[in-house]
């Protein structure tokens, strides 16, 4: 697949890595093995971010591929914006936070390059101009390769479009955001808006944080171990506010029901729904396990029928038509506030 309209050339599937180093997901001997089995099935497209468990992330996927000397079998994807700090610039999409967190994240992966340098989520309190010239400052230094925004309203992310071509600077090639059967608000206006620009989609959590395997039941308590669990908070927030509620889990009834009954995994239903949209390039998974990461690669060596897909779509049809023009994550409940009062500022 090319990345949007460049003429870099990525997998269908995009290798997401943030649960390497953290409480639910993998240490670096599985980290590495994980992104082997990957690159060996044919992945050549691996995401990470600054702020994925303090940097770990980076630091796994960057001892990889300094040690295996795969880096240049790689598009490598990392991102700024979030918080990584205690200190008043520690988050951003300002020129000062923008260098600065790309200078860390190239120490961190061990290389000479990002490929691919996105903006996390949409900063309201920077000018996108100062966004993109900081990026665009970098490119032309050598350092970064493309540019991309992720969770960015449709709207920001025309402004940007706009903002590069009046002024002449690199553009966002690639929008990142939640998308899935559960969550499918990007598909009503992102999504055609992206490929009527030749901007690369490249979703994540396309199968709900693991919801359409059917394995979080309707309890209302979180299969331990999972994202759910760990990433749930006292405050109403994390995954389970997100989809733990009576229509998601119907749903994916439905879903697994129909994995069963045609005999095709519920991981390639899920990815294959996702996939069939225009311009879409690469939805992410990630994996914890060894297993994992082989049965995604399993699954999606075929294709289910038309016929499964046709039932699959009726199911998320039932969401497409209150699904919200604006997506979760929001930034300011994700990716960090700033920690002064106004009257402090």
């Amino acid at each position: 697949m090319k990345l949007g309209r460049t003429g870099t050339k990525v997998s269908n599937l995009c290798l997401g890595t943030d649960n390497y180093g953290n409480q639910w997901g993998c240490d670096e001997p599985t980290a590495h093995s994980i992104l082997g089995i990957a690159l060996d099935g044919g992945i050549n497209f691996v995401d990470t971010s600054e702020s994925y468990n303090e940097g770990r992330s980076e630091s796994m996927i960057g001892n990889y591929l300094a040690e295996s000397g795969r880096r240049d079998q790689v598009v490598l994807a990392t991102k700024y914006r979030s918080r990584v700090g205690l200190g008043i610039n520690d988050l951003g999409a300002s020129r000062y936070h923008i260098v600065r967190a790309v200078e860390q994240s190239l120490r961190r992966l061990r290389t000479d390059r990002i490929d691919l340098l996105y903006c996390h989520a949409w900063d309201e309190e920077t000018p996108v101009e100062e966004t993109l010239r900081a990026v665009d400052d970098l490119i032309h230094q050598g350092k970064v390769v493309y540019a991309g925004a992720s969770n960015f309203p449709t709207w920001v992310l025309a402004k940007g479009l706009w903002t590069s071509d009046v002024r002449n600077l690199f553009r966002f090639e690639a929008i990142q955001s939640v998308f899935n059967i559960l969550q499918p608000g990007l598909g009503r206006e992102m999504i055609p808006f992206a490929a009527s620009h030749e901007v690369a989609v490249v979703p994540y959590s396309p199968l709900a944080s693991g919801m359409l395997t059917g394995k979080q039941g309707r309890s209302g308590s979180a299969l331990p171990g999972t994202k759910f669990d760990m990433r749930d908070d006292s405050k109403g927030g994390g995954l389970k506010s997100r989809y733990f509620n009576d229509p998601m889990f119907e749903a994916v009834e439905k879903f697994t029901a129909v994995a069963a009954k045609s005999g095709q995994p519920a991981i390639r239903l899920a990815l294959q729904w996702v996939s069939e949209f225009l311009g879409v390039t690469a939805p992410i998974f990630g994996s914890r396990t060894v297993e994992q990461v082989q049965g995604v690669l399993e699954a999606w060596s075929e294709s289910a029928p038309d016929e499964v897909m046709a039932e699959v779509r009726e199911i998320a049809a039932a969401f497409e038509s209150r699904a919200p023009m604006t997506y979760p994550p929001l930034s300011g409940q994700a990716f960090g506030t700033m920690p002064l009062s106004k009257a402090a500022r």
